[in-house]
C-alpha cells in the first residue's frame, strides 16, 4: 500500500535570548552583540511528524532582527502549507517568491527553514541529512574557533590552550581595532601584532586564518604588510576588504603570497560564480544563515569544487542544533578543512535547562555527527517555552 505523501501543516518560529559569552563580545562592544537575535524553527507534517532548524543573527552583520526573522518565517509558512517537505527546490521557490528573491534578503530566516525542512525529509525517509545532500566523505571533523583577545600575549595564550586541545585552525580576529577605531597605520599595528604572536605560538600543522572582517580596507597595504609574515605557510588573510570589492581582493591574490579567503562577500551560488570568474579567492567561508540553508550551500561547493576553492564551514554562532547542521554540510565537502562548530560551547550560553537532545559530540579533539535520522538533534518544546519566558 502507497504511503500517504508528507505536506506541511505548520511552519514555527521559538524565539531565545542567548547570552554570549565569548571574550570581547561584551556589553555590545561596537558591532558585537551580547545577545544575538536567536530562532529555533519548528516544521511540522500533517502526519504530526516535525523537523527542527535555526537561524542567528547579528544585526550589523547580516542585517535581521528577532522581529523581522519571526516575520519572515511567518511569510514562509503561509507560503509552505500544503507542500511537499521533500521538494526542496520548490519550497526555496515559493520562499523567494514571498521574501527576498528579487533582492538580496531573508536569507536568514530561509536557511532555519530549510534546516528543518531537511530534518523533517531526513527522518521520513530514514537517512540523516548529509545523505540528503549528496552523502558524506567523512563524519569526524577536525575543528576550528575563533579568537578574538586583545592583546598580543593574551592571542598567544589562547593559541597554546587550543592547540592542546587538539584544535587544527585558529581563527585570529584582526579586525576589531579598525572596525571600532578607524583605518589608519597605528590601529592596523596593534592588529598585525596579535597576528604575529598567534604565529609564533601556533605550530605548522595547525592553520592560521587572519580574520580582518571587512576591516583593514586597502589592497595595497594588505600586500604589503603581510609580506613580513612570509615563511608562515600555514596563514591566509581572510576578508581583509568589503564584502563588494571583488576586485580589490583578486588583486590581493595575485599579489600576495598567502591565500585569500572570503566569507562576507559569499552569499548566493550566483554570487560564487562571479568570485570564480574574477579568481578573487583561494578558500571561502560559508555560513548557511547567509546563503539560505542546505540547498544552495550544497550548490556553493559544488561549484567552489570544481574551481579548485576550498571550503571552510562556520558557525554564526550557533545552539547545537545549528552546530550540528555545520557538521552535515561540511560532511559533502570533498576536501576537508576544520570545522566552526562550537558555538554551543564557547559562544553562546542559554542557561539550564537544556533543551536540546543528541547532536553533535566532541571527542579527541574532533566533532563527531550521531548515527541518526535527519540532523540528530531534538528539541525539548517544554525546556525550550522556558526560556522563551
Amino acid at each position: 500500500m502507497k504511503s500517504k505523501p508528507l505536506k506541511i501543516a505548520a511552519v514555527e518560529a521559538f524565539a531565545l535570548k542567548p547570552k554570549i559569552i565569548k571574550e570581547a563580545w561584551v556589553d555590545d562592544e561596537y558591532v558585537w552583540p551580547s545577545m544575538p537575535p536567536c530562532v529555533i524553527v519548528k516544521v511540522t507534517a500533517e502526519d504530526g511528524t516535525y523537523g527542527v532548524g535555526e537561524v542567528t543573527s547579528q544585526t550589523w552583520y547580516l542585517g535581521e532582527t528577532t522581529p523581522m526573522l519571526v516575520s519572515i518565517i511567518e511569510a514562509f509558512a503561509a507560503a509552505l502549507k500544503g507542500q511537499d517537505p521533500t521538494n526542496f527546490a520548490l519550497c526555496h521557490h515559493l520562499m523567494e517568491g514571498a521574501v527576498g528573491g528579487g533582492m538580496p534578503g531573508g536569507r536568514g530566516a530561509r536557511s532555519g527553514v530549510d534546516m528543518a525542512l531537511y530534518d523533517l525529509a531526513g527522518k521520513a525517509l530514514g537517512v540523516p541529512v548529509h545523505a540528503l545532500l549528496g552523502g558524506a566523505h567523512r563524519r569526524s571533523f577536525t575543528l576550528l574557533t575563533n579568537l578574538y583577545h586583545k592583546t598580543p600575549e593574551a592571542m598567544a595564550k589562547a593559541c597554546r590552550h587550543y592547540v592542546k586541545r587538539g584544535f587544527k585552525g585558529l581563527k585570529i580576529k584582526v579586525g576589531d581595532v579598525m572596525l571600532a577605531k578607524g583605518w589608519n597605520r597605528d590601529n592596523l599595528e596593534s592588529e598585525l601584532a596579535k597576528l604575529a604572536a598567534a604565529l609564533e605560538a601556533t605550530p605548522r600543522d595547525v592553520y592560521i586564518d587572519a580574520d580582518a572582517n571587512q576591516g583593514w580596507r586597502s589592497a595595497a597595504w594588505t600586500v604589503a604588510v603581510l609580506e613580513r609574515f612570509r615563511g608562515h605557510d600555514n596563514l591566509s588573510i581572510e576578508q581583509p576588504l568589503g564584502y563588494d570589492d571583488i576586485v580589490g581582493a583578486a588583486e590581493v591574490k595575485a599579489r600576495s603570497f598567502v591565500p585569500v579567503i572570503l566569507d562576507e562577500s559569499v552569499w548566493s551560488p550566483e554570487r560564487m560564480m562571479e568570485l570564480v570568474r574574477r579568481q578573487a579567492c583561494d578558500r571561502i567561508v560559508l555560513k548557511l544563515n547567509r546563503l539560505g540553508g542546505f540547498f544552495p550551500a550544497a550548490q556553493t561547493i559544488t561549484i567552489c569544487e570544481a574551481a579548485g576553492i576550498t571550503v571552510s564551514v562556520d558557525t554564526n554562532p550557533f545552539t547545537k542544533v545549528g552546530d550540528t547542521a555545520c557538521c552535515h554540510i561540511a560532511a559533502i565537502a570533498k576536501y576537508p578543512m576544520p570545522v566552526d562548530c562550537e558555538g554551543h560551547v564557547s559562544f553562546l550560553n542559554i542557561k539550564d535547562p537544556d533543551p536540546f537532545i543528541g547532536g553533535i559530540t566532541f571527542k579527541d579533539g574532533l566533532a563527531h555527527l550521531p548515527d541518526a535520522a535527519g540532523l540528530g538533534v531534538d528539541v525539548d518544546w517544554k525546556k525550550l517555552r522556558k526560556h522563551m519566558a
